[in-house]
C-alpha cells in the first residue's frame, strides 16, 4: 500500500469514527437496546473510542516518523556544506 493511500485511508477512518462517536448526541443509535452488559450507544462509543486510540498510534509511523528521517537528512546534509 503506498504511502498516499495510507495516509487517505487512515484520515477516511478517523473522520468516520470521530463522527460516530457523537451519533448518540444526536438521537441516532440511541435506543435502549442491550449488547451483553452495555447498552447500543455506550457500546457503539466504546468502539469508536477504541478505533481513535489505534489511530492516535498509526499516527506516529505515518506521520512523525518520515518527517524526522527529513530532518535528520537535512541536517546532515546541512552539515557537510560548512
Amino acid at each position: 500500500m503506498s504511502t498516499g493511500l495510507k495516509r487517505k485511508f487512515f484520515w477516511l477512518v478517523l473522520i468516520l469514527a470521530l463522527i460516530g462517536s457523537w451519533l448518540p448526541y444526536f438521537n441516532i443509535l440511541n435506543q435502549l437496546v442491550w449488547i451483553g452488559p452495555l447498552s447500543l450507544p455506550l457500546a457503539w462509543v466504546l468502539t469508536c473510542n477504541v478505533v481513535l486510540t489505534l489511530c492516535a498510534i498509526a499516527l506516529y509511523p505515518i506521520y512523525f516518523k518520515p518527517l524526522s528521517e527529513r530532518v535528520d537528512e537535512l541536517e546532515r546534509e546541512g552539515e557537510g556544506n560548512e
